[in-house]
């Protein structure tokens, strides 16, 4: 008989050892360890045991699913109204649809019950970000298209899709910026340096890069001023080992408007990833929302080869 319950201490290697379970897949990282879900998972200041449920067949757990909520507008505590299933696995199992069917169910009954008015399916950088680096790539994009089995449980449970964005990747082996007058021209007027990691600006910020460390780039008008854009990066790790390359990923790209916004956007980007050639990086990756017009025009100009998507299920709490 199969029962469900929150979250214990003794858990880390049933939960890594269900992780490990699952068949070959580039939506989660492969190797995982206790340890490495204590650091990223268990340590948040916003985790809650009662959100994580395990199911367990005897003494032994065979699925769990992690169930979180969203930062308040001022991004400064939790807001319980907007919950979602962040990610939901099951060992091999002749039930496994059942037990994820339940699992689900009781993810949403918790979410519910703390107030949630709206639920929503997959992580984002705003809805429970507890598996950055272990699902999804270089960003939390909600449900990867390729989880095939993870979209039908979402839409088999009357979630619709809500969000939708374009996952895009480099090989940086052998890149070389593009060349044209346009390009030169900004060349001439900016110049790109990297920066001291910034203080995080919130609260949330700072849950979720506490133990992340990201690089920062700046492009300096060369007759002094403010800077025209910013970008901000991060090794993807560990899911970057178990690609076997050393990758880097965008968590941040702003450019201020201007006449020739994505010149000086293409040059931005350009100069960084000649930048991170020398660091010995060697892929990069970009996820951009479908209305990302300019991130999605430079990544294209650059090269780069859509990968996967990421979409986000949202249904109404009472549904």
């Amino acid at each position: 008989m199969i029962h469900y319950r929150p979250f214990l201490n003794s858990d880390p290697p049933a939960i890594a050892e269900i992780w490990r379970s699952q068949p070959p897949s580039k939506a989660i990282i492969q190797t995982i360890t206790p340890a490495v879900l204590d650091d990223l998972v268990y340590s948040r200041p916003f985790f809650d045991r009662q959100g994580l449920i395990v199911a367990v067949q005897g003494d032994k757990p065979i699925g769990f699913v992690h169930a979180g909520f969203g930062p308040t507008a001022e991004l400064s505590d939790l807001d319980h109204t907007n919950g979602t299933t962040a990610l939901l696995l099951v060992s091999p199992h002749r039930d496994r649809d059942t037990i994820a069917r339940e699992l689900l169910a009781r993810s949403e009954q918790y979410l519910r019950e703390r107030g949630a008015t709206t639920l929503f399916g997959g992580a984002t950088k705003m809805l429970a970000p507890f598996y950055l680096g272990l699902y999804g790539g270089s960003q939390l994009s909600g449900v990867l298209a390729s989880d095939t089995v993870t979209r039908e449980l979402f839409r088999a449970a009357d979630y619709a899709e809500t969000a939708h964005a374009r996952i895009f990747r480099l090989d940086l082996t052998g890149f070389r910026p593009p060349v044209d007058r346009e390009l030169m021209q900004v060349r001439r007027q900016y110049q790109v340096a990297k920066l001291a990691d910034s203080l995080p600006r919130n609260w949330w910020e700072a849950c979720e890069f506490a133990a992340i460390e990201r690089v920062v780039f700046a492009l300096l008008p060369k007759a002094k001023g403010p800077p025209v854009a910013e970008a901000k990066l991060w090794d993807v790790e560990p899911m970057a080992s178990s690609w076997g390359v050393h990758a880097m990923g965008f968590l941040e790209l702003i450019v201020s408007a201007t006449a020739n916004e994505c010149a000086v956007a293409t040059h931005f980007v350009s100069d960084i990833f000649r930048q991170l050639q020398g660091f010995g990086t060697t892929l990069i990756e970009f996820h951009l929302q479908t209305d990302q017009t300019l991130g999605i025009e430079v990544c294209q100009k650059l090269g780069f080869e859509e990968i996967d998507q990421g979409v986000l299920f949202r249904k109404a709490a009472t549904s």
